[in-house]
């Protein structure tokens, strides 16, 4: 998969390709973890209602497995094109319009990401700290399940600045044509 990130300044471009690199590894893990939940889901709805014997375990680890999902597949959605987006304004924009349109959302949803890092590293490290436990049958710590919100968002803000990254190269990219062709 081409995350788009070539052509971009020095030795970030390989930065970048790195990143991203991992961000693939987060989302084929996290399909893995679909397969379980199918598994385990599949598993409690036979013990059910075909034995009349439901599980205490299954709905809590499926929805501590659904946020590492959405958590970990979701940095490698963005470049993927996998996030919901309104494009019917945008795909007939000029590509200078557009990148200054996706200029300006990148640096909002960076200082959103900024902000709920910090939230989700402040939660995390209060469940580890005091040793904050499930409420459910299997009380289990919620560090680790917190820890997904801060992976996810840390590398969902390095995804949008890596798209602020490549729409700035094509800005530059553009009036340093355009200045070459003028002159």
């Amino acid at each position: 998969m081409n995350n788009g990130t070539n052509k971009t300044p020095g030795g970030f471009s390989r930065f970048m390709e790195s990143i991203s690199w991992f961000d693939e590894r987060l989302a084929e893990f996290a399909g893995w973890i679909v397969i379980v939940m199918m598994v385990t889901i599949t598993y409690d709805v036979a013990m059910r209602y075909i034995f009349g014997m439901p599980t205490t375990w299954s709905f809590e680890i499926n929805r501590y497995m659904l946020i590492l999902v959405m958590f970990f597949a979701g940095p490698w959605a963005l470049p993927a094109g996998g996030h919901v987006a309104v494009d019917i304004f945008t795909e007939h924009m000029e590509t200078r319009k557009k990148a200054i349109l996706e200029i300006i959302t990148s640096i909002m949803a960076i200082l959103y990401m900024a902000s709920f890092f910090n939230s989700s590293v402040t939660f995390a490290w209060d469940a580890w700290a005091g040793g904050v436990r499930s409420t459910e049958y299997l009380a289990w710590p919620l560090w680790p399940m917190r820890s997904f919100l801060v992976i996810g968002s840390f590398f969902l803000g390095l995804e949008f600045l890596f798209r602020l990254v490549r729409n700035v190269t094509i800005l530059t990219g553009i009036a340093q044509t355009k200045s070459q062709g003028g002159a």
